[in-house]
């Protein structure tokens, strides 16, 4: 059965800048891979590649076994800023159903609002199918994202620091949620973060970026790695083992 992403030497340059140098490794199916490193060190690039968003200046991506952009429709992807427009009042049954389709509804058919529904109840959030996005907390609307990666069916989700401005309490809980959705659903998942704990308890391998690949592996192995570069967070874990961000 071939990966669930397969780098080889991918390098890419944004403007003058080299933001990753011949990066190499793999996800297998059904495993949960931390990614870690400092900020610009390239884990937001590496998923935007592997979604197909930027082109690479060497190496190649494999996504499922085909390319980043024939994939697409098996990957979900959880963002790490979401802004609204509070003058545009979308509903989050709506931006479910938008990534479903593939573009904005302007309305809602019986069964697409029933799969909304559904993909919300995966994860918690079946009351808040008519709610309004500016409306929700910071935990919620991750809620509401998850579901919506989770709509199509995928079997891979990248997401890039989910748990970026949610309080103490709502970081252990989505990445609590995520970690059972995954193990169910036998998903490969891809998580950017900067929690040591969280890599700790939920990796089967990290990765550490900073431009090249520093580190591949076990996530003790790689988190003392990391901590021995001067990276984004020391390999001791000051948390007793909850799930919350190392800051």
């Amino acid at each position: 059965m071939s990966e669930a992403i397969r780098a080889r030497g991918v390098t890419i340059d944004l403007g003058t800048r080299r933001v990753l140098d011949d990066v190499s490794f793999d996800v297998e199916r059904g495993e949960f891979t931390a990614l870690c490193g400092p900020n610009g060190g390239g884990k937001t690039t590496f998923l935007k590649a592997a979604l197909g968003l930027l082109p690479l200046r060497a190496g190649h991506v494999e996504v499922l076994g085909t390319t980043p952009h024939a994939a697409r429709p098996q990957v979900g992807y959880v963002p790490q800023v979401k802004s609204f427009n509070t003058a545009f009042r979308a509903r989050v049954a709506d931006v479910i159903v938008a990534n479903r389709r593939g573009s904005w509804p302007l309305r809602l058919g019986a069964e697409e609002r029933e799969a909304a529904r559904t993909a919300l109840a995966a994860v918690g959030g079946e009351r808040l199918l008519d709610e309004s996005l500016t409306g929700l907390s910071g935990g919620e609307i991750q809620r509401v994202y998850l579901a919506r990666a989770l709509a199509t069916g995928p079997a891979l989700l990248l997401l890039d620091e989910p748990t970026a401005g949610v309080d103490a309490r709502g970081r252990v809980e989505f990445l609590e949620l995520l970690a059972g959705i995954a193990k169910r659903r036998e998903l490969a998942v891809v998580l950017v973060t900067h929690s040591a704990s969280a890599v700790r308890r939920l990796a089967r391998r990290a990765v550490y970026l900073h431009t090249t690949l520093r580190a591949w592996g076990p996530p003790d192995e790689v988190l003392n790695r990391e901590g021995e570069d001067g990276g984004a967070f020391s390999g001791q874990d000051h948390t007793n083992g909850s799930f919350c961000e190392d800051e």
